[in-house]
């Protein structure tokens, strides 16, 4: 009797491991069509999670999350990464807490990532010390302490801690000069070639007033890595040239402008505008001279021509009321360069 009850266990064993193998495949195969079918991808991960499988629960709680295949309804991401968590899917818990404080529930999301983090559930502790800094708890923010967690983290290998917690002096949520070994772990991981930490600790250099020759060859380095958000590359582009080479600045200048897309030029040329006024004023008269509005000498100096060019410009795209106080001053720059990437287009089309 011992050895048939053996066998019977056995066989169960080996079934249930025969039916995990199965369902892990089919979870690896629905994944690989997120991107070229995701409606399908989310309607498959759907079925297999109703029949019990807890990371495809997982899986359909992102789907909700980001609306990806289906409707974002963060709602229904937050029952099933509940669903998750209650199972024991420790990579849920840090998701579910992003959820509670999107849908404003946070204290739930304060008193779940506390539980969570003692518990040691991957991101928990991490998520716990941003949301602090970033006092997504209210009243019951301690940004202090969040600073803390993320140091100790970072001293302990956590990499990601180390790029969050950078993150958040470039976001000026932390004032004052980060750690030197929190900015030395960063730049290291972005020479390897990781586009996250290569653009945070880019963004961190520039903002640095230190300009020694070591920093301006890493940043050199750090925005020739691939994948770096294309705003914030562009706009290191320009910064960049400012410091490497400042005589030809409105050289460069013209060369990233040229490069960039209608929907970041507005933000490339306020930043050109606020590095050097003058590089701005020739660009905007060999566009204005482009779109014939401007017909005198490219002077990038703000002259009355030059000023009665953009006016008229400004008045036929309807946007005067913004240009009105003053040419030379932000909101000006921002509307008109907008205005001008928008007719550049429209030619190009």
């Amino acid at each position: 009797m011992p050895s048939v009850l053996g066998s019977l266990i056995l066989v169960l064993m080996l079934s249930s491991a025969v039916q995990s193998d199965i369902s892990r495949s089919e979870f690896d195969a629905i994944q690989s069509q997120e991107t070229h079918d995701p409606e399908a991808a989310f309607d498959a991960m759907l079925v297999l999670a109703h029949s019990g499988h807890i990371p495809a629960a997982n899986r359909v709680g992102y789907y909700y999350r980001h609306g990806l295949g289906t409707h974002k309804d963060l709602t229904a991401a937050r029952r099933w990464y509940q669903h998750a968590t209650a199972s024991g899917h420790r990579w849920a818990f840090a998701s579910l807490a992003r959820v509670e404080l999107a849908l404003g529930h946070a204290d739930a999301a304060l008193h779940l990532l506390q539980q969570a983090a003692r518990d040691q559930h991957p991101g928990t502790a991490r998520l716990l010390g941003t949301a602090h800094i970033d006092r997504a708890f209210g009243a019951a923010s301690d940004p202090a302490l969040g600073q803390h967690m993320l140091r100790v983290l970072a001293r302990d290998g956590d990499a990601n801690a180390a790029r969050d917690l950078l993150l958040r002096y470039n976001w000026n949520r932390i004032h004052g000069q980060a750690p030197d070994h929190i900015v030395k772990r960063v730049v290291q991981i972005g020479l390897e070639g990781d586009a996250r930490f290569a653009e945070a600790a880019l963004v961190y250099l520039t903002r640095e007033r230190d300009k020694r020759s070591q920093i301006t060859r890493q940043r050199e380095a750090l925005i020739s890595v691939p994948g770096i958000q294309r705003r914030t590359l562009l706009m290191e582009r320009v910064r960049l040239a400012a410091d490497v080479n400042p005589g030809r600045f409105w050289i460069e200048t013209e060369k990233v402008l040229q490069d960039t897309e209608t929907e970041h030029y507005a933000r490339v040329a306020s930043t050109v505008f606020w590095i050097n006024k003058n590089a701005w004023v020739r660009v905007l008269q060999k566009e204005l001279r482009g779109l014939g509005y401007y017909s005198g000498r490219i002077t990038a100096e703000m002259t009355a021509r030059t000023i009665r060019a953009q006016n008229q410009f400004c008045k036929d795209r309807g946007i005067w009321e913004l240009c009105a106080s003053g040419p030379l001053r932000g909101q000006t720059v921002r509307a008109v360069a907008d205005a001008i990437a928008i007719a550049m287009a429209r030619d190009r089309g």
